[in-house]
């Protein structure tokens, strides 16, 4: 699996937001442009861009403030452990689903899977592939058991 670029994955994170319906599509034209700016910036070595920062920026930049939102918004960027237990990531998922609870549209976010099962500087194995199946099957289904009945819940992990 090849190295994630932040300023890739807020592109595929900005089309997706600005198809939830959610969003206006002026919104992801500004988007669009802001992140040209950044990749410009980030090739020339001025400015690093993370996309755990920024994917919070850019939801509230599609979907306003959270109160005034039709769409329930969560994000969960992954730190960097060096086991990956069932325990721990369930913690983590029940917290940003409450943060969900008892809307009917919601969407979850989780950023930084990949580069937590695989640091920089190692290699992408079949052992860390089968460790991010196993993350994202428990992330999934975590997912599921904690939503509202009868919402439509979104999970995107970038």
């Amino acid at each position: 699996m090849a190295k994630s670029d932040p300023v890739e994955q807020l592109r595929t994170l900005n089309e997706v937001l600005a198809r939830t319906g959610a969003s206006a599509p002026d919104r992801a034209e500004h988007a669009r442009r802001a992140l040209d700016f950044f990749s410009q910036e980030q090739d020339s070595g001025l400015i690093e861009v993370s996309l755990g920062d920024c994917a919070n920026r850019l939801a509230r930049l599609h979907f306003g403030a959270a109160e005034e939102s039709e769409l329930a918004f969560a994000h969960w960027h992954v730190p960097s452990v060096e086991n990956f237990s069932p325990l721990w990531i369930r913690q983590a998922i029940v917290a940003e689903m409450k943060k969900l609870a008892g809307r009917r549209a919601a969407l979850l976010l989780v950023t930084g899977l990949r580069e937590a099962v695989c640091p920089d500087g190692a290699y992408w194995t079949k052992k860390r592939q089968q460790q991010y199946d196993r993350v994202r099957g428990w992330i999934d289904e975590l997912a599921c058991a904690w939503a509202t009945r009868g919402s439509q819940l979104q999970v995107v992990v970038l």
